[in-house]
């Protein structure tokens, strides 16, 4: 039995033995002098690095003794998304009160994932590459949003051909999937140069929130996005089944699309309305009306102007840009309130 019992310890403290010494909290005391600028108290974040981390310094000036004690609390963020990395507590040795606080430091980011993409060497060089690069987290956003912002801004470089994985898995089979869908890159270069010369329609854009009557439209699961046609006075563009069929919650029987002459005709209540790819005349309850911009065909998906339809079956359609720290309108992010009369 005794024997048993020591083998039984000998391989509990092999097994620790083998365990990494960052497993373990790490205590520190020191003893200091005012003043001092190479104190610990000075370099908190040297010493305090997992949970159950603790530093205690006692400072002596002559004639009394301040006992500062700090624990690693957690890597959690604030409302600031500042990690919290400690209590603090501050024991005067003549002082029967203890003060508490918190310390912050600045938020630091932390690598959520990797994104595989194909790239073009550049203008003169047509090879294509394969590069992956790191995606890390934002302050104060989700690590989904940071992961939508980084496929956005790849989604719009010029001379990015296609983005292939997330994390090792084919886009296709994860929740960003529609970023795998690209435009010719002829159409591409178009649009990038449209784009820099403040000229037809900008890419599409995951940012733009649009709501009908409170409830988010997933433009998402119909593969595609909308997007602002400059050309088209500022005109937004949804996808037309996105809007009329999840947004406005119609019917396949309301909403009957006629490849022969590439139209919609959408009917709500006692309005019926009909919109043509190419054509800026709308039917209104067989009334014409021009549009600023006509239904174009992009991403192989029929885009409509929002507003336009919206109205034109009853809703009222409000848009409020986003704003940025300096008080600035975002471009390309914004909310759509569509609601009704």
């Amino acid at each position: 039995m005794l024997r048993k019992s020591l083998y039984f310890i000998m391989i509990v403290v092999l097994l620790f033995t083998l365990l990494p010494v960052s497993a373990f909290a790490q205590n520190y005391y020191f003893t200091d002098t005012p003043g001092n600028v190479n104190s610990p108290l000075n370099h908190l974040t040297d010493y305090l690095k997992a949970p159950g981390d603790s530093v205690t310094v006692v400072i002596d000036d002559g004639q009394e003794k301040t006992t500062y004690y700090y624990s690693f609390v957690s890597k959690g963020t604030d409302s600031n998304g500042d990690y919290v990395i400690a209590d603090e507590k501050i024991i005067y040795t003549y002082d029967t009160v203890t003060d508490q606080k918190k310390i912050y430091v600045p938020y630091i980011p932390h690598k959520i994932g990797t994104i595989t993409y194909l790239q073009q060497g550049g203008y003169y060089d047509t090879n294509i590459y394969t590069k992956t690069e790191d995606v890390y987290s934002m302050k104060n956003e989700s690590d989904d949003y940071a992961m939508k912002a980084e496929l956005q801004f790849l989604y719009t470089q010029r001379y990015v051909r296609g983005i292939t994985a997330i994390n090792g898995t084919p886009i296709q089979n994860t929740q960003y999937w529609y970023f795998g869908l690209f435009l010719p890159q002829d159409e591409r270069l178009k649009i990038d140069d449209d784009v820099q010369n403040m000229l037809g329609y900008e890419w599409p854009s995951i940012f733009y929130t649009i709501n009908v009557n409170g409830k988010p439209i997933d433009y998402t699961k119909y593969g595609s996005m909308p997007y602002i046609n400059k050309a088209g006075g500022g005109t937004m563009m949804i996808p037309y089944r996105a809007l009329f069929e999840q947004g406005f919650g119609l019917s396949e029987n309301q909403v009957v699309w006629n490849g022969s002459d590439q139209s919609v005709t959408v009917t709500r209540g006692n309005t019926v309305i009909k919109l043509q790819i190419g054509s800026t005349t709308a039917y209104i309850n067989g009334k014409p009306y021009i549009m600023n911009v006509a239904p174009e065909l992009k991403f192989d998906r029929t885009y409509i102007p929002l507003r336009f339809a919206s109205e034109g079956l009853g809703y009222q359609v409000k848009w409020t840009p986003s704003i940025d720290s300096t008080g600035q309108a975002e471009y390309g992010w914004g909310t759509v309130d569509i609601n009704d009369n």
